[in-house]
């Protein structure tokens, strides 16, 4: 293990199966990241990974060459997985890899309860972005973290003064324009999830803006060979190269590039020369490069136009997908989704609606629901809720709970903004509809009447990742609108503090890359982008952050008397405040007829509100 100083330094590999492994353990890598053939992220391309007798052999021998190992456990679960994940974890437990990578909640809750003998790092994929989500980790047990792509090197360092936490950072490779596992297009055009490591890439897509031919959702790849002694000094103890789809030959140079270069930084930190690994990581690249979110928001400038379009950048040769429209709402996907929930189940729901306005807030009550929720996400030229707004509704609201909600990403300051928000709010609301751990963790000590919501940020994707909530504290969890409609009904059946959202033009890519700057857009006019697949729309919120919306309004309306939940939801932030009364009624409508089959509410929807354009989205895989 490489050492500068006191500090660790640890250069940290890929390998996508066993023969690439055995090229890369001779490399100066210090430690290989590499996955199973289950619960694991690379699943989508045949050739890759490892057996398990190959995951037993990789870590003998690297022990042999004094390499560290890790093992991705770094896929969100299904039901069934859940089920084979402590035969699973008892075998790594066996087998004795170094440390395992984390994605789910569940994985965190199993070792926990069994007590597995295994050092557990967080995945990329966790979103790690501010220190009380790393102190919540610590308290599970994680020893590191992977941190959220858009964590500067300044945060880094401040993350290593105030914890005990092992940090990891990007260092190379193909990087993502949306905020970790906040992306569900795939998901929701093609049941792909870029979260349970199948994505088609929608994002490196061409797009039409005003007319001219562009990728603005393309980002370069990363490269930090110029800048390793500031990711040193940032306190990182682990650097990570991504590549685990990559050729062996690219690869295993990239990596001795790298170990060369942290070799002379180590010998002479004054006079060592980068340059030619510098040249050989320029003429090499698959994209162009940047340094992406180290030292800041890297704004347009990380937008890539090479080779994109032309897939000559993928190891196939070919692009993942083209541009695709949603699937509208029709009947043949009604049946298949019906035929999966079953009979309508009895107990009354709840019906929560989060708001974007003081229209949309003030017509929800007016409608009588059980549950306004505040948007912290507000889409512009729209406010956001001040203090003054929310006391109004409090003297307003009768018998409507009034939650508010934290932005989806947190930075410290956002913690500290809405602890002081919440304080002086405290008795006028009923609840938080919480976005992330970190936030969770923040305000924990909330008094207990004050009910705590887990949003379908929190990407919880089965039972096992609601009960690591629950344990928390938590109310009622959101899951995912990722779900097939066999899982969701998995879910449901096996858990029973829930709030299902069943309408909403939702975000499927939230992206801390600002477009409306970008080309100096007004934010109070529309921005459509334009392909093959149709029209996508983009919407900025007061944070700065810009969400590409559906196409369509997701929906499980049809579906409402089916679904064993306690609560479904609303989510209203682009409907104008008359729609979003139509769509209240429909709501009431059905959930107060139990004996509504889907038929009878798809035909209703039909002839109450025939210009709605509706899509199951992932549900009907």
């Amino acid at each position: 293990m490489r050492q500068f100083r006191d500090q660790k330094v640890e250069l940290l590999a890929p390998a996508g199966n066993f023969e690439i492994f055995k090229a890369i353990v001779e490399t100066g890598c210090d430690a290989i990241y590499f996955g199973g053939q289950r619960m694991n992220m690379r699943m989508i391309r045949k050739g890759y990974n490892f057996s398990d007798e190959e995951l037993k052999e990789a870590i003998l021998l690297a022990n042999e060459k004094g390499k560290a190992t890790y093992i991705t456990v770094n896929n969100l679960l299904d039901h069934e997985e859940v089920g084979a994940l402590d035969e699973y974890l008892a075998y790594l437990s066996n087998i004795k890899p170094t440390g395992i990578i984390v994605q789910d909640m569940a994985v965190l809750n199993r070792i926990e309860k069994n007590q597995f003998d295994l050092e557990v790092h967080a995945s990329v994929m966790m979103n790690v972005h501010n220190l009380q989500m790393i102190h919540a980790l610590e308290k599970k047990g994680v020893k590191r973290v992977v941190l959220s792509r858009e964590t500067t090197l300044a945060e880094a360092r401040y993350f290593k003064d105030h914890s005990d936490m092992e940090l990891e950072y990007f260092t190379h490779g193909d990087m993502c324009v949306t905020h970790g596992a906040q992306c569900t297009t795939s998901a929701m055009l093609f049941g792909m999830s870029s979260n349970r490591g199948k994505c088609l890439k929608p994002c490196r897509w061409w797009f039409d803006y005003e007319g001219k031919r562009a990728f603005p959702l393309a980002v370069k790849d990363m490269s930090m060979i110029t800048h390793l002694p500031e990711m040193i000094h940032a306190g990182i103890t682990s650097y990570k190269i991504e590549g685990r789809m990559r050729e062996k030959e690219f690869i295993t140079q990239l990596i001795n590039q790298y170990a060369q270069v942290f070799d002379r930084y180590i010998e002479d930190p004054v006079a060592y020369d980068y340059h030619d690994a510098e040249a050989w990581v320029f003429e090499n690249r698959k994209r162009d490069l940047s340094t992406a979110f180290a030292f800041g928001n890297p704004g347009a400038e990380n937008i890539n136009s090479r080779y994109e379009g032309t897939g000559k950048f993928y190891s196939t040769g070919k692009m993942f997908s083209t541009p695709t429209p949603e699937r509208i709402m029709d009947s043949e996907q009604l049946k298949a989704i019906s035929q999966v929930f079953g009979e309508n189940v009895s107990g009354a729901k709840t019906l929560s609606v989060r708001v974007d306005d003081m229209p949309q807030a003030l017509s929800a009550i007016e409608e009588g629901v059980d549950r306004i929720i505040l948007s912290a996400d507000v889409f512009e030229p729209k406010k956001v809720f001040s203090i003054s707004d929310i006391k109004t509704l409090a003297k307003k609201k009768g018998n409507t709970e009034l939650f508010i909600s934290t932005p989806r990403m947190m930075d410290d300051l956002k913690i500290t903004q809405y602890a002081s928000y919440l304080e002086k709010l405290i008795d006028d609301i009923d609840g938080v509809l919480i976005s992330n751990l970190g936030a969770l963790h923040a305000f924990k000590d909330l008094p207990v009447r004050v009910k705590r919501i887990m949003d379908a940020s929190a990407n919880i994707h089965n039972h096992e990742a609601a009960l690591f909530y629950y344990g928390l504290g938590t109310d009622l969890v959101t899951p995912t609108v990722e779900l097939p409609a066999q899982a969701l009904k998995a879910f449901l059946d096996n858990t029973d503090k829930t709030e299902i959202i069943t309408f909403g033009r939702l975000t499927t890519m939230y992206m801390a890359h600002d477009l409306f700057k970008a080309h100096e857009h007004p934010v109070d006019q529309p921005f459509i982008l334009h392909n093959e697949g149709g029209e996508y729309e983009v919407k900025r919120d007061v944070h700065g952050k810009c969400h590409l919306l559906m196409q369509n309004a997701f929906t499980l309306m049809p579906f409402i008397n089916q679904l064993n939940a306690k609560s479904v939801r609303i989510e209203a932030q682009t409907l104008p405040a008359e729609t979003l009364k139509q769509i209240i009624q429909l709501h009431k409508h059905i959930m107060a007829s139990t004996d509504m089959t889907p038929y009878d509410v798809m035909h209703m929807i039909q002839v109450e509100m025939p210009s709605l354009n509706l899509t199951f989205g992932a549900t009907r895989f």
